[in-house]
């Protein structure tokens, strides 16, 4: 029996503009945007083909119970503003649950996360003298430098940011696409249970074990004094999907669950939903529409 499914989005908005000159175009190249009409597709349809469940629901699946057609959790990574204005009333009007897993920072501090300074940066510099060529551009959408950012230690990453601002003559606005506030998670519905997705989005494997173990406190205390009538366990998304690293197994999970994680979950492009346990669950990502999600709806052997 197949276990249940996991979708992750990031951000849903009624429209975007497809102008380079915006951070949101460069969320759409990394698949992280989608239009709102984009959206209610793929709710239609895994509403007519999937069981849409809630994290008890899930966590029984996970123990053996089977529902009537596949098993589907709903995950929204980050917490930008637009899971309150636009994904969540979409929910609502559709009786469906979720999982949100904001980043702590970009909520309590307004910090603007290491991949949004890049893509404000690209976004100046192609909106002003254009100093970067294609092939640059799309080394820091997608290529060779986004996945050197992603991988780097903090300061590793602050260099690469001041040499890509230097490069380009620019400084990135000290504010990037709105987060939620802590009074809109504290108050969302009970249908939305929220789990941690890091303090300022750098990779766990980055970190030394003793920040790695600092981080994960504030993190998951945060979330306990934001929700504390959540009884399902606690839960934790990787950010950028990235759990061990091969120069350090189990280091990353090891300290997860010293610290007390229940359910943690993994980037995968799996389409057969096998995962390692329950703290690295596999999670796919919706970015390539209706046809990566054809594996939720074939029949549970």
């Amino acid at each position: 029996m197949k276990p249940p499914s996991v979708l992750c989005y990031h951000r849903v908005l009624p429209d975007f503009s497809s102008d380079r000159g915006t951070v949101e175009f460069y969320h759409h190249e990394r698949s992280m945007l989608h239009s709102l009409a984009v959206f209610r597709e793929h709710l239609d349809a895994l509403q007519s083909r999937c069981t849409l469940v809630d994290v008890q629901t899930f966590i029984e699946c996970r123990e053996g119970r089977r529902t009537s057609k596949p098993a589907v959790l709903l995950t929204f990574d980050d917490g930008y503003a637009d899971f309150l204005t636009v994904v969540l009333p979409e929910l609502s009007a559709r009786g469906l649950p979720c999982v949100l897993f904001p980043t702590m920072a970009p909520v309590v501090e307004r910090f603007v996360p290491p991949a949004d300074q890049v893509y404000a940066l690209l976004a100046m510099d192609y909106a002003g003298q254009r100093r970067l060529n294609d092939d640059e551009r799309t080394s820091w959408v997608g290529g060779h430098c986004k996945k050197a950012l992603l991988k780097a230690s903090p300061k590793e990453q602050a260099a690469m940011i001041d040499k890509l601002e230097s490069k380009l003559g620019l400084r990135p606005p000290r504010v990037g696409p709105a987060h939620m506030s802590e009074k809109d998670i504290s108050g969302l519905p009970s249908s939305v249970y929220v789990g941690a997705h890091g303090l300022y989005h750098h990779e766990f494997g980055s970190l030394e074990n003793y920040e790695l173990r600092a981080e994960l406190s504030r993190i998951l205390r945060w979330i306990k004094d934001l929700r504390p009538a959540q009884d399902q366990g606690v839960w934790l998304a990787y950010p950028n999907g990235k759990a061990n690293r091969e120069e350090r197994p189990n280091a990353v999970t090891d300290l997860v669950r010293e610290a007390g994680v229940d359910y943690a979950f993994v980037a995968s492009d799996r389409l057969d939903g096998i995962d390692k346990g329950d703290l690295e669950i596999s999670r796919l990502f919706s970015h390539d529409g209706l046809t990566r999600l054809n594996h939720c709806w074939s029949e549970s052997p």
